[in-house]
């Protein structure tokens, strides 16, 4: 593993020259990034294109002052990659997964002229995740059929070095990595954020070794699972550890069966709620109920108060949202009532986000959009229901998937 990470050391260091520039010098980083990305093109390095704007997403998710210039850099870097991808010769397949997402964006626009607060930075955040569904998917399809073994090695490697030098850094330099004085948060922006994170590595790190089983020794998967299974627990994010939990069991389960194991995870969806209504019971019963602070459950962290405020708003418009980052604006503009009640305001929940932004017209369509992905692949590769039920449960809790420029 590590010589094949040496291999590669001038590429590696290109990463850290980046984030070397817009650490010493922030203005630079505006120009001398895109010159380098038009270069690495030309080269037909699409692999350290992408992996490039995985750190800097990564980067832009912390809340360490020497990262801040990743925040207003990385549009820039996805436009970059947007235009070399689409000057670029390809095959329209390449836009297969974005195709169900149509109907979706063209709600998202019009939602734009439903009386939009904040009508340009909507249209912004619209084409952003425009960007995203339509650029990133075929950047990685041209990796996986040109360079796939390499392409997957160094994504798991990328993703294994941040939360490595996260574990280090806990031990010599916790003050970096410790959020609020009390729970980790790796190089990632809180604790939820390293969950999330944790999460997502998890199904990724478990589809590519599934798919290519030799591509690392069990010393070196131990280890991996190792580093994501201790950030798990020094972060006690109660999202990403029941998500990894609830993946890890349908992976087996349906690794054993696919149509039982997708059954059983459904029913498990539908018993749910017995399952959380007895959770305080199991988890004082193991005597955890510091770790998985008990005391901020009955609130679920602000979620409820967050959720309440969410459901009083869509009533005002059920069927048609007010655009992308409606919802953003709208707890921002209540942020004393949050304050007084302790909650930093945030729906919490993707799909209350994406109702908000563009009424439950546009969640069907965004549902949908996702769904016959979902259903298209598992035709080659059930384990992904595994992945789907993992993230139901991370992005109900969460509003990551209702925002494009994260790294999840």
């Amino acid at each position: 593993m590590l010589q094949q990470l040496l291999r590669e050391k001038q590429n590696w260091f290109i990463l850290i020259f980046w984030m070397a520039v817009g650490i010493f010098a922030r203005p630079l980083v505006f120009v001398v990034v895109p010159l380098h990305m038009f270069a690495l093109k030309n080269r037909g390095e699409w692999l350290w294109l992408l992996i490039g704007l995985w750190v800097v997403f990564t980067f832009s998710d912390s809340r360490q002052a020497i990262f801040r210039f990743t925040q207003p850099f990385k549009p820039v870097m996805m436009v970059v990659l947007a235009f070399l991808f689409i000057t670029f010769p390809k095959e329209k397949e390449r836009f297969r997964i974005f195709r169900p997402f149509i109907p979706f964006f063209i709600i998202a626009v019009l939602s734009i002229f439903n009386g939009s607060p904040q009508p340009f930075t909507s249209f912004q955040k619209t084409l952003s995740y425009l960007l995203l569904l339509l650029i990133i998917p075929g950047v990685v399809q041209l990796l996986l059929q040109y360079e796939r073994k390499r392409f997957l090695f160094h994504l798991v490697m990328t993703g294994t070095l941040i939360l490595g030098i996260g574990l280090a850094l806990r031990f010599f330099y916790p003050g970096f990595v410790i959020f609020g004085g009390e729970r980790f948060s790796g190089l990632l922006g809180n604790p939820n954020g390293l969950g999330i994170y944790c999460f997502c590595f998890l199904s990724l790190f478990s589809v590519i070794r599934y798919h290519h089983k030799y591509m690392f020794t069990k010393k070196q998967t131990w280890f991996i699972y190792g580093l994501i299974g201790l950030s798990l627990v020094f972060c006690s994010s109660r999202g990403g550890i029941f998500s990894s939990l609830l993946f890890i069991m349908g992976w087996q389960l349906i690794k054993r069966n696919a149509m039982m194991g997708v059954i059983v995870m459904a029913l498990f969806y539908v018993s749910y709620q017995l399952v959380m209504d007895n959770f305080v019971e199991i988890v004082t019963s193991l005597g955890l109920q510091d770790y998985f602070r008990l005391n901020t459950l009955e609130t679920g962290s602000g979620r409820i108060i967050a959720r309440e405020f969410a459901w009083k708003h869509i009533n005002n418009s059920y069927w048609w949202g007010k655009g992308f980052g409606y919802t953003e604006y709208l707890f921002f503009s209540n942020q004393d009532y949050f304050t007084s009640l302790g909650h930093q305001g945030n729906s919490h929940n993707s799909y209350l986000t994406i109702w908000l932004d563009t009424g439950l017209t546009g969640l069907i369509l965004f549902c949908f959009g996702w769904i016959m992905n979902i259903i298209r692949i598992a035709r080659r590769s059930p384990m992904i229901w595994a992945v789907f039920f993992g993230a139901i449960l991370t992005t109900t809790v969460e509003s990551w998937l209702a925002a494009s420029m994260n790294p999840f």
